[in-house]
């Protein structure tokens, strides 16, 4: 079961909103927070190819990765380094919950 799917075209910028709640309440990240996203390659032993910190809800930023398929993690890093994770890359059995497709583009 995929949650959710992003689909982007070769040298372009990945633009999206994250929609992050607790108890029903938009979330508040803390000032000394910022939500990240690590994109890796869908097979073991799910070599990252793209790290990203946003300080806010709002991620934008070129993806500049080969065309295909990979999954992505989604999370909040204090001021310390450490990560929790809010959208695991994988389920129990390790199939992908999140996907990025990187599309080949017509013209360069």
């Amino acid at each position: 079961m995929i949650l959710n799917r992003l689909i982007i075209p070769e040298h372009n910028k990945l633009n999206f909103v994250l929609r992050h709640t607790e108890n029903g309440e938009k979330y508040e990240l803390p000032d000394s927070c910022r939500y990240y996203m690590i994109i890796s390659k869908p097979a073991e032993p799910f070599e990252n190819v793209h790290f990203h910190e946003s300080e806010t809800e709002y991620f934008s930023f070129p993806v500049e990765i080969p065309v295909g398929e990979y999954i992505f993690e989604v999370g909040i890093i204090n001021g310390n380094s450490e990560r929790t994770v809010i959208l695991p890359a994988l389920d129990e059995r390790f199939r992908p919950l999140n996907q990025l497709f990187v599309l080949r583009r017509l013209e360069k």
